[in-house]
């Protein structure tokens, strides 16, 4: 039997093909790749190369063609099966719809199910940031960004067609919720629902993707799946003429609906069918041999063998992940390799590697994946644990590499360098839109409980939900700004709920244009109510509270219009000198109460206001910031994810001794 392709995962297919007492051919272009080392004969012919693997197969007299562990070789295998007249599981339009993202998301809207939403690269003024920027045609995780802001997008849209065949790019709304993982067998036209497990993620606060820390089966979406979305995918399988074969699909979960974003056609990398084998009893691997050999995958009894349920057992796939770092000592691993409740364990570094940057926001950067199964989820959880407090990376240092891992409580989980707010309660007032809601999520990604406020209940909700795997938490009081009644019942709420305040940062701002001569009465109002008023009281109420609580860190924030203004700006530009005057007031007075308030001097950048704003003046969001480019000494707009940093270092201990100051973070703008 020919098997194309060689990596890790394949290595396991050769394995088991031999324990069945066939002899393996193995081709791939790279020489030293693992499966060759194992294989009976090996050549050096890239997978994709279909007529030169064409003539190696027939002077080997090959009797079965099988592909490894790779999307990218998919239709090759079908196209080598179709020369040689050997049976293949897929046909041309099953193994290019399962191989490009783009194709496979019509498919599925056909038959009804729903894909991840996605924006035009032609109308980048309508992307909502973030979003993931991925080639249609790619695997493994190459060539994918999590892009956060504007300025990043054209750098991870080059990344991604540098990986695609096609040359073709997604851009998709970055998902924040529940992940599923759902895989089907099809045996003789006989289509198996074989597991759906709920996937858990690693999310970090760089522009690295979320990496898989595991899957849990079965899933606690099960009964919704199977009641609105299993006909569907039968129907599309059907549609598609596939008869046997195996199909792996990756589908978020929000609100009552499935969205699908990656499909493999083959045996996963993540390993389901060990799972499947595991507690189902079946080897998917020595059916797909079967199938080569013979042209049926009838090798078990799946109507009594499979059971996406687990036969009322727990299972999960656990992944360890590592940072960048050489290996010195590794320790636990022989004893989870031997443990009872352990099906498979497949290692990836040994003592003397080395993890480099590249790696990471990819698989290469996984150390460890085990597949095993217990009795009971409580049973599961205590021995994910306990493999968890005996497993050690170390660095010559001592320094642990192992990353936060699927934990007992079968949570994703967020990682950042440190938990600069961890437990401190913070109030951001205009916490719903832009900068704000950056503020808000990445404060409770930092440990932080948030309090947002506002007038947006929806937007308030989806913020909420963003940030319900996070280690802090986030709550919203529905605020109007205008009134000093609804101020001060936001921090009576926050009294009440956590009855301490850490933190107020006084983020919310009106920039209507008018110069002097122009002005309106109405439009001085709005700006002083908003601008300095509402902040006024805000920062009265927070230092009442934290004078009972022991202190905290006010910010206001402020902008480079407070020194000068410019002539479309006067009555803002005066209600920003005003906010600078309260922020070294506070900062002087109340220091002897340990509550310290700086003003920060955000520079010139794209929020919602600013963009409606110039769009009124018919400016595009693409001329404002070249404009802005040419005339700032760093050369760009100042971005959300430049001011959010500079927040949280503010509101944090690292800010201890730094009060009544003006903290500019403006790329330069007045210098």
């Amino acid at each position: 039997m020919l098997i194309l392709g060689a990596n890790p995962e394949t290595a396991n297919i050769v394995k088991v093909a031999k324990e069945m007492g066939v002899t393996t051919i193995v081709t791939d272009y790279d020489s030293d790749a693992p499966a060759k080392k194992i294989a009976d004969i090996s050549y050096d012919i890239n997978g994709i190369d279909v007529d030169a693997i064409c003539e190696m197969a027939r002077k080997e007299q090959v009797d079965g063609v099988m592909v490894g562990v790779a999307d990218v070789l998919v239709q090759p295998y079908q196209q080598v099966c179709e020369k040689l007249g050997l049976p293949c599981y897929a046909n041309a339009k099953s193994a290019a719809v399962f191989n490009n993202k783009r194709l496979f998301k019509q498919i599925c809207a056909e038959y009804g199910i729903d894909g991840i939403p996605e924006y035009s690269l032609e109308d980048k003024n309508s992307i909502v940031y973030p979003v993931i920027v991925k080639p249609a045609d790619s695997n493994s995780g190459k060539g994918i960004t999590l892009v956060r802001h504007r300025s990043d997008l054209d750098e991870a849209v080059a990344r991604a067609k540098a990986e695609s065949r096609t040359d073709t790019v997604l851009i998709e709304r970055y998902m924040e919720c529940s992940d599923v993982s759902i895989y089907y067998t099809i045996v003789d036209g006989k289509i198996y629902l074989s597991s759906l497990s709920d996937r858990y993620t690693l999310r970090t606060d760089t522009c690295a993707t979320p990496i898989c820390l595991g899957d849990v089966f079965p899933s606690q979406h099960y009964d919704k799946f199977m009641q609105t979305e299993h006909p569907k995918y039968v129907n599309m399988l059907k549609g598609l003429g596939v008869e046997n074969g195996i199909l792996y699909v990756s589908a978020f979960y929000e609100n009552g609906h499935f969205y699908v974003y990656d499909p493999g056609f083959r045996l996963q990398g993540g390993g389901f069918h060990l799972t499947l084998m595991g507690v189902n009893g079946f080897d998917q691997r020595k059916m797909l041999v079967n199938f080569a050999l013979t042209g049926s995958m009838a090798y078990y009894d799946l109507d009594e063998l499979n059971d996406p349920k687990m036969h009322g057992q727990s299972a999960a796939t656990v992944w360890f992940l590592l940072k960048p770092g050489q290996i010195d000592q590794i320790s636990g691993i022989d004893y989870i390799k031997n443990h009872p409740s352990v099906d498979f364990a497949i290692q990836r570094f040994e003592e003397g590697d080395e993890v480099t940057d590249q790696m990471q926001g990819t698989e290469r950067q996984v150390f460890l994946r085990i597949f095993m199964h217990c009795r009971n989820e409580s049973e599961l959880k205590a021995t994910i644990k306990n493999f968890q407090n005996r497993l050690k990376v170390l660095t010559p240092s001592g320094e642990n590499l192992i990353l936060p891992s699927l934990n007992s409580e079968f949570e994703n989980k967020f990682y950042t360098s440190s938990q600069m707010l961890k437990n401190k309660v913070i109030v951001i007032s205009g916490g719903t839109k832009g900068v704000g809601r950056q503020l808000a999520l990445k404060c409770a990604a930092s440990g932080a409980k948030v309090v947002i406020s506002g007038r947006d209940q929806s937007s308030a909700d989806e913020i909420i939900a963003a940030a319900k795997d996070f280690s802090g938490e986030i709550s919203f009081k529905k605020t109007d700004l205008h009134c000093v009644a609804d101020i001060r019942d936001l921090f009576s709420y926050v009294e009440g709920k956590y009855g301490c305040l850490d933190g107020y940062v006084n983020y919310a701002g009106v920039t209507p244009a008018a110069a002097l001569t122009e002005a309106t009465e109405e439009h001085f109002d709005e700006v002083f109510t908003i601008d300095i008023k509402a902040a006024f009281f805000a920062s009265q109420a927070a230092v009442q509270l934290m004078q009972r609580s022991g202190g905290g860190s006010i910010v206001l924030v402020g902008s480079t219009h407070h020194t000068r203004g410019n002539k479309d700006r006067t009555a803002y530009a005066c209600a920003k000198g005003a906010l600078f005057t309260l922020s070294n007031h506070i900062g002087k007075h109340y220091a002897c109460d340990h509550i310290r308030c700086n003003y920060l001097v955000m520079g010139w950048t794209p929020t919602d206001g600013e963009l409606a704003l110039r769009r009124s003046q018919g400016i595009t969001e693409d001329e404002l910031r070249e404009e802005a480019s040419a005339a700032l000494p760093l050369g760009r707009m100042t971005e959300a994810d430049d001011i959010v940093p500079g927040i949280i270092y503010l509101l944090s201990d690292y800010s201890s001794m730094l009060t009544a100051t003006e903290f500019k973070i403006n790329g330069g703008e007045i210098i």
